[in-house]
């Protein structure tokens, strides 16, 4: 820890000025060690625990949504017709994507869809990688979340208008001005006070292993009427009665 300290110093990191070091030791004790995880994107596909009921070892927590998902996306994006789909991505703030692959290549073929990746690292990278999409006709646009697209997402949306892309994200990209969300319906401050609550539960006793991993009990559908119209889109009448909320 002395010479960690030591060479964070040298790099121009110091305890008490720009830097904080939270220490943890578990004593060569694995039994020590556990993990509640807040919101991780289907932990079984991913590895981290090998049941949803019985999680096994010492981590459990709460997942946001399968990656299955990726198939009710197209499926809706398809509602509104387009036959290439642009999956937009960054690698670095969304290494899960390569777990949706299996997902939209067993979908794809059956709804007569091309997906095609559209990797993103940068902000200044997002317009030139939907110029170059758009050279093509009859596209749609996939918002995989992430950190990066998050902060991004009102420029994703704006850009998705001006292409005059049809578009859906898990979610906060139809009130951002994009067509639609489709994802987990939670409050997220909710959500990390049912983590605390499994903290609290572990350090009276409880095997994290044998807490069931939490998943959402619902999902919400908005779709963006304005951005339709904007985009001259007929929107079905079976998938307007679909939504759960409806921006006009």
């Amino acid at each position: 820890m002395a010479a960690f300290v030591q060479e964070m110093r040298r790099l121009g990191w110091s305890e008490g000025q720009n830097l904080r070091l939270d220490v943890r030791w578990n004593d060569g004790d694995a039994a020590l060690t556990y993990l509640v995880f807040v919101s991780v994107a289907d932990p079984v596909t991913q590895g981290f625990v090998s049941n949803m009921r019985q999680p096994g070892g010492n981590v459990t927590g709460f997942s946001l949504f399968e990656f299955s998902l990726g198939g009710k996306w197209l499926n809706l994006l398809k509602e509104i017709a387009p036959t290439r789909v642009a999956v937009m991505t960054n690698p670095g703030t969304a290494p899960y994507f390569k777990f949706f692959v299996p997902v939209f290549d067993a979908a794809a073929p059956a709804l007569n869809v091309q997906v095609i990746t559209l990797p993103v690292l940068t902000e200044s990278g997002i317009e030139p990688a939907l110029t170059e999409f758009v050279r093509e006709p009859d596209g749609g646009l996939m918002v995989l979340g992430s950190s990066f697209t998050r902060l991004h997402l009102k420029q994703i949306a704006d850009l998705a208008g001006r292409y005059r892309l049809p578009s859906i994200a898990p979610g906060g990209l139809a009130s951002a001005g994009g067509l639609m969300d489709y994802g987990p319906s939670f409050d997220i401050a909710r959500h990390y006070g049912q983590a605390a609550s499994y903290v609290d539960r572990i350090l009276k006793g409880a095997k994290p292993g044998e807490l069931p991993v939490q998943t959402p009990t619902k999902y919400k559908f908005v779709l963006n009427l304005k951005t339709a119209k904007a985009l001259g889109l007929n929107v079905p009448l079976p998938l307007r009665g679909l939504a759960d909320e409806v921006i006009e």
